[in-house]
């Protein structure tokens, strides 16, 4: 191997590649036209020079980590084809060693360090001759980025005519065994150089992407691993972000078997999402006390979900599988200075693992019972000469159920769910990338087991029926479960399908405009669904004979531009415009033969439009002390159209006549005097809103962050989705208040981190959902205003007590209250003032932990489990003494148990989710006019085998 050793005098970049754990290998060298500088370009991409062009890289070098310290460095060892990080803190502390890296060139060995107080280098074979060895070459004065300065560096020359244009050059070397000692010492000394002054400029400019390399790094044993977040629209830190953030990885993820949005509940505090349907209904979002529990399509909820920055605007596509993720972050507290509009009680953002050189993936198949059948794979790399990588990914379900059908014999909910994503990542230019991505999905969730219990009420009181007797049709039935149902227990329901296409792409370009990054997201989505569930009960009885059938539509478009300045400069700033422009409509009908027939039609088509201007600004007091300012002002525009249809009719009567109840939904199907055109209606209104942020934060030692917030947010107005008493019900837009004070720190040399948080939550018109009869059934709508507040605290721990032994943990302890909470039922109006947030319990826990073993043969057994707990919860605003409608407090405990082969290849595991079997209601609503109230429970105790390979 030949090596040119290349001293260059004036540099104006130095970057390293970003990745998930640290930073990637440094990226060649180039010459600019206007001078004689290099500057560093994309790794192994031509590097101009002179006339000629040649492959350039960094020799014997992996990576290496900039600390949050920029004067402070992590170096690492790399053994063959595993690399590890070492922090400086471990170093040899009486040869005050900063950074040690092994370097492996070919069969040659070299070690290299820097001297943390005389900033000199140090060089020898091997660490006890490092210790006394001197080099004459000395380090840069100073480890901060973008100066001018001398550095040395070291190309490998794919050409012996390629000849570096930098100034002075050292002898080309024949890096051979006999001339281990002192090649191998330059060579290094003159790689990790350059290397070390790329991280660290990057280290202070995360906020420009580029096209990754590798895949992700090992975490250094005994040191918890650094999670790089994207929060405020830079890659930051987690543990360097003034906010309170959960992150939870794309391993956890994948070795957790969590694979529903929704799941991630299991590892966040203060956060729920329960669902009532399925994976085919939306799930309640509770983050903080805030949420809803609007039933209420067409409205956003007050947390807003996100893909690759990308929102999810409508509740009901909220419940989507997740696979092949880089991270899932999940941000508390009003976000709307930079996430927009509907983050008045955070922002949940799911991360995609992108496209990297490397030709590297992982297939998962699992099977466990109630006939569940899962696949999931990725695999990407380069596809054109480093400057291309793509990557697809698809995921696949296929579960019977838990519940037996009385009607046809067969278990439900079953479920049909396939996935999948396609992404290109290119760098057409060292200034430019662009990422596509492209996706689908097509869902079939089966009809929602519903458990109905017969029960009479007075007040919004529930009293259930002796046995849980149904009196219908001048029978009486009684359930197989009597009054008090359970997550499998029996259930009734025709056949029928619950069914929903969607696809989308989104195009992010990242443009560098000298120290100034372009960023611009488009994205399109649309989705379309199908609903029907024909008559289905229990042989012999006189219960309603009742038939649905719906369709649904959506389309999304949204465009976001952004302008950032450097990370590392005392005052930076990111400015920006956002437009969002939806479309949604859905039609419904229903039909009920016999027990009073009746013949329902619904509808509406509502359209949104909403832009927005934003900036954020930080500036940096001092070396410890900062502050950020965030601004944002949103224009928003909404007008629904919606039509409803009700008619009634005594068995054998004019009103209403099915002409064919096979195909009742047909035109002219249903007849009758009471069957006219239905009613229709229309309704808009525009909103304006200005948010806004300031965060002060303080950095007391190197390991502990202080910073206190003061946060607004807005939720936006809407509309009920269904006419109610002749009128199309208006809300207006939801503002919150936050005041919170929180510290970061890490302990034990990197083993502990510990975050707290405690806050304050002053929310105005809060939109809330008011359950009632209306003739012939029960709706929720929008017909509640309240004021109200949320105090809390919050506390996350980290640990790695010994290398195979990681636990986490998660407390949250909230108060809730609703003020000046006036309603109305129908004429009535009433006061719930002093009631506790619905889906809101005062305490929930969660902890997390698991322990290698590892085995004589090389490969480890994985022990792990995870635990939350919730204290009890209404799910009910205004009815607050019926025990029918709450959730007593529960814990939900899962287990598992692999084997990691020593290749690190293949891995084996066998989970129990749900250990305890635990039936936890989700929703039981008020009786309606037919003598029931329905009962939703969360799934049953799911158990299976899988087995993961990773290439």
């Amino acid at each position: 191997m030949n090596v040119d050793l290349v001293v260059a005098e004036h540099i104006s970049k130095l970057r390293a590649r970003p990745s998930s754990t640290g930073y990637r290998v440094w990226q060649g060298l180039r010459t600019r036209k206007s001078s004689n500088s290099l500057v560093f370009s994309r790794g192994f991409q031509h590097r101009l020079l002179g006339n000629k062009q040649c492959r350039s890289r960094a020799v014997g070098f992996d990576a290496l980590r900039g600390a949050p310290d920029t004067r402070r460095w992590a170096g690492g060892i790399f053994h063959g084809s595993r690399y590890q990080l070492i922090d400086c803190e471990n170093a040899t502390s009486s040869a005050r060693i900063c950074a040690v890296l092994l370097i492996s060139l070919h069969e040659d060995q070299g070690f290299f360090s820097v001297c943390r107080d005389t900033g000199r280098f140090l060089c020898g074979m091997n660490p006890a001759e490092m210790a006394s060895a001197s080099c004459s070459i000395p380090c840069p004065s100073t480890l901060i980025p973008n100066q001018e300065r001398r550095i040395f560096m070291s190309s490998y020359a794919a050409n012996d005519q390629c000849i570096p244009t930098a100034k002075k050059t050292a002898p080309r070397l024949n890096l051979r065994r006999t001339l281990l000692a002192q090649a191998v010492a330059q060579a290094c000394i003159a790689s990790l150089a350059g290397t070390v002054l790329a991280g660290s400029a990057y280290a202070a400019d995360v906020d420009k992407p580029r096209l990754k390399l590798k895949a992700n790094q090992e975490e250094t044993a005994n040191v918890l691993n650094s999670v790089v977040v994207t929060s405020q629209k830079r890659e930051e830190n987690i543990e360097d972000v003034p906010l309170p953030i959960t992150a939870i990885t794309g391993n956890a993820i994948l070795e957790k078997n969590i694979t529903t949005s929704a799941d991630i509940e299991r590892l966040a505090p203060n956060l729920s999402a329960q669902s009532s349907g399925g994976r085919a209904s939306k799930p309640r979002w509770f983050l903080r006390g805030i949420g809803t529990n609007d039933p209420n399509a067409n409205n956003e909820g007050p947390l807003g979900i996100y893909v690759d920055e990308v929102v999810v605007g409508l509740q009901g596509n909220q419940n989507f599988p997740i696979f092949d993720l880089e991270r899932v972050e999940v941000l508390r507290g009003p976000q709307g200075t930079l996430w927009g509009k509907n983050n008045t009680g955070g922002a949940i953002h799911f991360v995609s693992k992108k496209p990297t050189i490397d030709n590297e993936g992982y297939t998962k198949v699992g099977v466990g019972n109630y006939g569940s059948r899962t696949v999931e794979g990725a695999f990407g790399g380069a596809i054109h000469d480093e400057v291309v990588a793509a990557r697809g990914s698809f995921y696949y379900e296929k579960g019977d159920g838990w519940s037996k059908n009385l009607a046809s014999g067969e278990n439900g909910p079953s479920l049909q769910d396939f996935a999948a994503r396609f992404q290109v990542l290119a760098n057409p230019t060292p200034d430019l990338e662009a990422l596509l991505s492209i996706r689908l999905r097509q869902r079939d969730g089966g009809n929602t087991p519903t458990k109905l219990v017969g029960a009479t009420s007075v007040g919004g009181v529930t009293t259930p029926n002796v046995n849980g007797a149904i009196a219908q049709g001048g029978g009486l039935y009684v359930p197989p479960y009597g009054a008090n149902p359970t997550a499998t227990s029996e259930y009734w329901a025709g056949d029928g399908y619950n069914k929903q296409d969607s696809n989308g792409a989104t195009l992010k370009v990242n443009w560098e405009l000298g120290q100034l990054t372009l960023t611009s997201i488009t994205a399109f989505d649309n989705s379309t669904g199908k609903s029907y569930s024909a008559v289905g009960n229990p042989p012999g009885t006189t219960l309603d004979q009742s038939s649905s059938r719906g369709t649904d539509s959506s389309r999304q478009v949204t465009q976001e531009l952004r302008l950032s300045s450097p990370r590392d400069q005392r005052l930076s700033w990111i400015a920006g415009a956002y437009y969002y422009n939806q479309n949604a409509r859905v039609n419904n009908q229903g039909a009920r033969f016999n027990n009073t027939e009746q013949y329902t039609e619904s509808s509406w088509d509502q359209d949104s439009i909403s832009t927005a201007l934003f900036g954020n600004v930080r500036y940096a007091v001092t070396d410890k002390a900062a502050v950020t300012l965030g601004l944002r002002h949103t224009r928003e525009r909404k007008n629904i159209v919606e039509t409803a249809l009700t008619a009634t009719d005594n068995a054998g009567g004019a009103n209403v006549v099915f002409n064919n109840a096979n195909a009742w939904w047909l035109p002219g199907a249903v007849t009758g005097t009471a069957v006219v055109a239905a009613q229709q209606l229309s309704s808009a209104a525009n909103w304006t809103k200005t948010t806004w942020d300031i965060t002060p934060e303080y950095r007391f030692s190197k390991d502990l962050l202080g910073y206190a917030r003061v946060a607004t947010g807005f939720r936006s107005g809407g509309f009920n989705q269904s006419i109610v008493n002749n009128s199309i019900r208006q809300t207006n837009p939801e503002t919150i208040v936050d005041y919170e004070l929180g510290l970061k720190s890490s302990w034990l040399d990197g083993r502990v981190t510990a975050n707290i948080a405690a806050f304050y939550y002053d929310i105005k018109n809060l939109q809330l959902n008011i359950q009632q009869i209306v003739p012939g059934t029960t709706i929720t709508s929008t017909a509640g205003s309240s004021d109200g507040n949320i105090k809390g605290i919050e506390l996350e721990v980290q640990a790695l007590p010994t290398e195979r032994l990681r636990i986490g943990a998660g407390l949250g302890l909230l108060r809730s209250g609703y003020t000046d909470f006036i309603y109305s039922v129908g004429p009535v109006q009433l006061n719930a003032s002093g009631n506790e947030f619905y889906r809101t319990p005062r305490v929930s826990l969660r902890l997390d932990a698991e322990y290698r073993i590892p085995l004589t043969t090389g490969g480890e057994v994985l022990l792990g489990t995870d635990w939350s707990y919730r204290s009890h919860i209404f799910h009910n605003a205004t009815v607050q003494n019926d025990p029918i409608q709450e959730t007593p407090a529960y814990w939900n405990g899962n287990l598992r148990v692999g084997y990691l082969t020593a290749n690190k290849k293949t891995q084996v595991t066998a989970f129990v989710n749900n250990v305890t079997d635990q039936s936890s209601k989700v929703l039981s609503q008020i009786v309606n006019t037919r003598g029931v109230f329905p009962t939703s429970f969360a799934p049953p105790r799911q158990y299976g085998a899988q087995a993961t390979i990773y290439y």
